[in-house]
């Protein structure tokens, strides 16, 4: 008998779990229960009347061409493959670590342009009676130095000693050659006048004993000069001598290469150091070498292709190649003060202007460059997001409307009109989802006739442009399931669709209708929920789906999966947000350390998405929300983000910057030949010439020290 009854149980836990998988027992989380029966059938799609707005057609998604397999992905580092250690010639204090300003230029400037940062004042040394002043431009670690630069030096006192000490010899032997010349031709002319009186007088005017009395003193004169000449030689000789020994205290960079840099300063100025003692560590920039771990069985795939290629030796063996990608870090393009308290939502109007809404319970408009707020709009309570209306066609720049949703649940419809004016309110929907539902989410459609709202409570509502409540995604209105918590972004598509995204770890698609919205296919489960504000791509393209540190790029039409975005496994999941550029080719996401921000190369048929960039702020604050600027074609492009009470504007890299970021086909050059046998891997590297092809990098793409990104093809 009890068994027939859990048989029966069992029978009946089945049936309901079906009916509700159907959607049979499902209500309208946003309606209330209490007293109110769902009808028996929902509205059918026919019943909702025409689509909301005229659809595009779905882009078609590019195929991939066949691979010849999957690529291995490493994440390793750029390390320099030659380094040089500057150790001092010479005993003795150092000086300065810099490079030595000439005397001449010091004299032509005056010494006080030589009293500020890099500049410093060097010490005085004390030399006999006398005290040497000096100027030099300061070196940091980091800083870029080429062959033959100076770096600094050791205290010169006993050399500059010695040269002024051997100068002198060489203006005492000067002085005595211009006197020993002087003696010798006294000595030739007396010579002269003995042998005249000698030899052109009869009988001689002189004895022969006088002449050659003359010629001996001309003889030893002449030879008195040539020793003069020779002790200027030795003088000089010393002098270059005690010089080379003043080039000894300097310090300079031997590497043969032009694009080098400090990586360590070993001591500073006024340290003590022995003959040999490394002082400045410098490294070569122009050649460095991607180095990452490789699993084990990985390891082995590349030594057998480069068994093969040595062996063959033929076209149709390719060598082992890697595309890397460096990891570029840049600092914000302008900084605005921000707010009172906590921004909450930033958006960029149709005239690029900036809003953002704050906890402070004001939502401000900004321009970029100056840093006062143009316009401050205050509201009844904490502003949780704001949106501005779309350009209806490229180019256009006409007024936005914005939209402020706030904690007690009022939208505020805003008129932002031109730069002079002062933004007018349109209207406010005070309670727009009810009583204690705070506003959550808010999105405009493409034509900016419409717009949505999400609330706490997994509401959606639809309004007109003016505020109009249009319906309720509800029962009698579509819709037999919505999310069960907060909504927490919304996105309309081309095609008369409306993604929403919702705290109950779930991406849902609507049909939009004049009359309401039905579901489009069954809600995509299972997020990790860490990212809020999910993007979907302007065309309709793509969807986005966060799974800790995956972001997967879903097909809205068919709601497959067709691409992945992964972080590496080291880092810190995505979080927070994930959002398209209006072009489609980007994404800007969060979650990196330290509160940067990360932009992505959206995947496309058979190519791997690969990040561009990462932002990063000084605060180090984690990012609370971020926005494009509503631009087509990312060479006019930029971004905005808020940290805190902080609101930043980001640069966004050129399509060309984009197009030539992967450095492609670089050679292995590092292979071990042993496994770790804790860990089970191994060291592989690829050098990479690093020269300065583009003027938005002087000193290469790729810095020493810096992550990197190798993909073996």
């Amino acid at each position: 008998m009890l068994r027939i009854f859990l048989v029966m149980l069992l029978g009946a836990g089945l049936f309901m779990g079906g009916a509700w998988y159907a959607g049979l027992l499902e209500i309208d989380p946003a309606r209330p229960t209490d007293g109110y029966a769902p009808p028996k059938k929902a509205v059918s799609v026919a019943e909702l009347g025409d689509d909301l707005y005229q659809p595009a057609p779905f882009p078609e998604i590019p195929k991939a061409r066949p691979s010849a397999g999957v690529p291995t992905v490493l994440y390793g580092v750029m390390n320099p493959i030659e380094t040089q250690e500057v150790p001092s010639e010479v005993g003795g204090k150092i000086w300065f670590v810099g490079d030595q300003i000439d005397e001449s230029v010091v004299l032509a400037a005056g010494s006080a342009a030589f009293l500020a940062e890099p500049y410093y004042p060097a010490k005085p040394i004390k030399v006999g009676a006398d005290h040497v002043y000096t100027f030099y431009r300061r070196h940091y670690e980091g800083q870029t130095v080429s062959h033959g630069q100076m770096l600094g030096m050791i205290g010169p006192a006993k050399a500059i000693a010695d040269i002024e000490a051997k100068q002198a010899k060489i203006d005492v032997s000067i002085a005595k050659w211009k006197a020993a010349i002087s003696a010798e031709a006294e000595g030739h002319e007396r010579f002269a006048r003995a042998y005249d009186l000698y030899f052109n007088r009869r009988p001689p005017a002189i004895s022969k004993e006088e002449l050659g009395a003359a010629k001996l003193t001309y003889e030893k004169l002449k030879s008195e000069r040539i020793g003069e000449e020779g002790n200027i030689i030795i003088a000089k000789a010393e002098k270059k001598m005690a010089d080379t020994e003043l080039h000894l205290h300097e310090l300079h960079v031997a590497l043969p290469y032009k694009l080098c840099s400090i990586k360590t300063i070993v001591r500073q100025a006024g340290y003590a150091v022995k003959q040999g003692d490394p002082v400045i560590v410098v490294q070569n920039l122009e050649r460095l070498q991607a180095e990452a771990l490789i699993e084990e069985q990985y390891f082995a795939d590349i030594k057998n292709r480069i068994a093969e290629v040595h062996a063959a030796r033929t076209k149709d063996h390719r060598p082992v190649t890697a595309t890397i990608e460096p990891t570029i870090l840049e600092k914000p393009a302008f900084e605005f003060p921000g707010h009172d308290l906590d921004v909450t939502s930033v958006a960029v109007a149709s005239d690029l202007r900036i809003v953002s809404g704050s906890e402070d319970k004001s939502v401000c408009v900004w321009e970029r460059g100056v840093k006062e707020p143009l316009w401050t709009l205050h509201h009844s309570e904490a502003v949780r997001v704001v949106v501005c209306s779309p350009p209806t066609k490229p180019g256009d720049k006409k007024a936005s409307v914005c939209l402020a949703g706030c904690a007690n649940g009022s939208i505020y419809l805003w008129n932002l009109g031109g730069r002079t004016d002062e933004p007018k309110l349109i209207t406010e929907i005070s309670k727009a989802h009810g009583e204690n539902t705070a506003i959550t989410a808010l999105a405009f459609s493409p034509n900016s006739a419409f717009f949505a709202s999400g609330g706490s409570d997994g509401s959606i509502r639809m309004w007109q442009a003016d505020g109009g409540k249009l319906y309720t995604f509800d029962w009698e209105h579509g819709v037999t399931k919505g999310h069960e918590d907060s909504v927490t972004s919304l996105h309309f598509t081309p095609q008369c669709r409306l993604i929403s995204v919702g705290r109950d770890k779930t991406l849902r698609t609507w049909i939009l209708k004049r009359k309401g919205a039905v579901a489009d296919r069954k809600a995509i489960a299972n997020r990790d929920g860490n990212v809020p504000g999910l993007g979907v791509s302007p065309d309709g393209m793509w969807m986005l789906f966060d799974q800790g540190r995956t972001l997967k790029l879903y097909s809205v039409q068919t709601q497959t999966l067709k691409h992945t975005i992964d972080m590496p496994s080291n880092s810190t999941p995505f979080d927070t947000l994930a959002l398209f550029s209006p072009d489609n080719k980007l994404i800007l996401s969060a979650g990196a350390a330290e509160g940067r921000l990360q932009l992505w190369r959206v995947p496309e048929g058979d190519r791997r998405a690969f990040e561009i960039r990462q932002f990063a702020t000084r605060d180090r604050v984690p990012v609370a929300c971020a926005a494009f600027a509503p631009v087509a074609g990312s060479d006019a492009l930029f971004a905005v983000s808020a940290s805190g009470q902080k609101i930043y504007v980001w640069s966004i890299p050129t399509q060309d910057d984009i197009a030539t970021h992967p450095i492609r086909n670089v050679p292995i050059s590092l292979i071990s030949h042993s496994i770790d046998p804790s860990t089970k891997q191994s060291r592989i590297g690829f050098e990479v010439q690093n020269r300065p092809e583009f003027p938005r990098y002087p000193n290469g793409r790729f810095e020493a020290g810096r992550p990197v990104t190798i993909v073996i093809e």
